[in-house]
């Protein structure tokens, strides 16, 4: 039990130094808007559980997929670029087309998907939900049409949307402390049909 509460302590200080440390970058207007959002969804790599096979079938590397136009500058990805994550490092990859082989989806952990895609992101999502792929947008609505992370501008800050169900069936596990943070929504029957 010690040992549990030992974790959760851990988990918690973790949360809330990362928390700290975008409020502190942004409050200094250091960090622009994509780099927030590369940093979030780096953060959202450290509370995610893939299935054990999914991990120990890549390399050294967690895989960061970019599918359509890139979203980050330069200074974004070097953010997260090499970053631990899993005991293993960031390693990002855009697919510009946003055309993705069954081989490329099966080495990506997260896909991050452009708002270039908007017109075909039902699509998308019905060919991602077969593979433990944490799917990440900032295209309003991704989440009740099926996507697991949402990240919404609000202000100065970044909120964001997490599709329980979405991640459930995908085989992948959140932190509940990251669920505690976000807004939850469901799939909406009529958007993704």
């Amino acid at each position: 039990m010690e040992h549990i509460n030992n974790a959760l302590r851990f988990l918690a200080v973790l949360i809330l130094t990362a928390v700290i440390s975008l409020t502190a970058f942004a409050q200094e207007n250091i960090v622009s808007e994509d780099t927030l959002k590369a940093l979030y969804s780096y953060k959202f790599t450290l509370f995610t559980d893939w299935p054990e096979e999914k991990l120990t079938e890549s390399n050294d590397t967690l895989e960061f997929c970019i599918i359509g136009k890139n979203p980050f500058g330069q200074p974004a990805l070097d953010t997260i670029q090499g970053q631990p994550a899993k005991d293993k490092s960031i390693h990002v990859e855009v697919y510009h087309s946003g055309v993705l082989s069954e081989e490329s989806l099966n080495h990506c952990h997260v896909a991050f998907i452009s708002a270039s895609e908007t017109h075909r992101m039902t699509t998308l999502l019905n060919s991602l939900q077969q593979f433990p792929i944490l799917t990440i947008s900032d295209i309003p609505g991704f989440s009740s049409r099926g996507g697991m992370i949402t990240l919404i501008k609000s202000g100065d800050h970044i909120k964001f949307e997490i599709n329980l169900g979405a991640i459930k069936q995908a085989k992948l596990t959140m932190s509940s402390k990251i669920i505690e943070l976000a807004t939850m929504v469901k799939t909406s029957n009529e958007e993704r049909n």
